[in-house]
């Protein structure tokens, strides 16, 4: 290749590279210190009670966050439907930043609302309430010119603010625009998790008569089951019970009487839970408190046979 095509090809790689970077950075631009962010949200929104979401007019789709006897629980938000354990965590952490919204003001006016999916028929609505007051009322529009941000409004305010986060992907929505969004990732589907350090006491009960014991001692544990007893070493068991818990749940179910055969205790520095668990064939029913999981039949057993 003579010297002069080699010199008008890398020329032009060059011209190229410069077109993509100018390009990237029109469409994701990186640096935010020259843009004017607003504090839209309001430190009273992280004390709701009450969590709202639901896609434009389908409110049978969605679904309500409600904290009670000092738990988070996730319901539908209209039609039939049964409580479950809302992941607290995911929760407080929603809240949380709710409350430290902001975004750049980038449009008014009702001529751009279905331009960026903020119609109240395109829409996905957040809200919050405090003892049946609401604290605010969100509308998430479409993702913006870069993948972390997103489009919304205040409910009655025509002002249309771009967040620098991606506010749908908190509800699963992948998509551009907003969809009706996904009652099962706020479900906490942990059945049991006692931490094996505070461990004191796992006792397996079947039909009212005691299986086995595990009881901590001042140095190790001592094993009970049957006529047998051995004691262990806090090493010892702490690794097994890794292999054991967190006892997870493939779904909650509608609540329903189901007689158990066993009974497990677990107490720890912390506090005492209590499992009824009814297995049946390959899988196993396990209630806790007002909640009834369905559980591997395999994950049970590693309980039933933990040493």
């Amino acid at each position: 290749m003579s010297p002069r095509n080699l010199f008008f090809l890398s020329g032009l790689l060059l011209l190229l590279v410069l077109m993509y970077v100018i390009a990237q950075r029109a469409e994701r631009p990186e640096a935010l210190k020259g843009r004017v962010f607003v504090r839209v949200g309001q430190p009273d929104w992280s004390r709701a009670d009450e969590v709202r979401v639901w896609f434009g007019k389908e409110r049978r789709q969605g679904f309500r966050l409600i904290f009670g006897d000092g738990r988070w629980e996730v319901l539908p938000l209209e039609g039939k439907g049964f409580p479950r354990p809302a992941k607290e965590g995911l929760v407080r952490d929603l809240l949380k930043d709710l409350a430290e919204l902001s975004g750049e003001r980038r449009m008014e006016g009702r001529d751009y609302f279905a331009r960026v999916a903020l119609t109240p028929e395109t829409a996905l609505h957040l809200e919050g309430l405090r003892e049946g007051r609401k604290l605010f009322s969100l509308l998430l529009g479409k993702r913006g010119p870069y993948w972390e941000s997103t489009f919304f409004r205040l409910e009655g305010s025509e002002v249309i603010y771009l967040s620098p986060e991606n506010l749908l992907a908190r509800f699963e929505i992948w998509k551009e625009a907003p969809q009706p969004p996904k009652l099962d990732p706020w479900v906490d589907l942990t059945v049991l998790s006692p931490a094996p350090s505070g461990l004191e006491s796992l006792v397996l009960y079947r039909e009212g008569k005691e299986v086995f014991r595990l009881q901590r001692e001042e140095e190790g544990f001592v094993w009970q089951r049957g006529k047998e007893t051995r004691k262990l070493a806090a090493k010892e068991v702490e690794k097994r019970l890794r292999e054991v818990f967190p006892l997870f749940a493939e779904e909650v179910v509608p609540p329903k009487k189901i007689p158990p055969r066993f009974r497990l205790v677990v107490k720890t520095s912390l506090r005492e839970e209590e499992l009824q668990v009814a297995p049946s064939g390959k899988v196993v029913f396990v209630r806790r408190g007002p909640y009834l999981f369905r559980v591997k039949a395999e994950d049970w057993k590693k309980i039933e046979t933990l040493f």
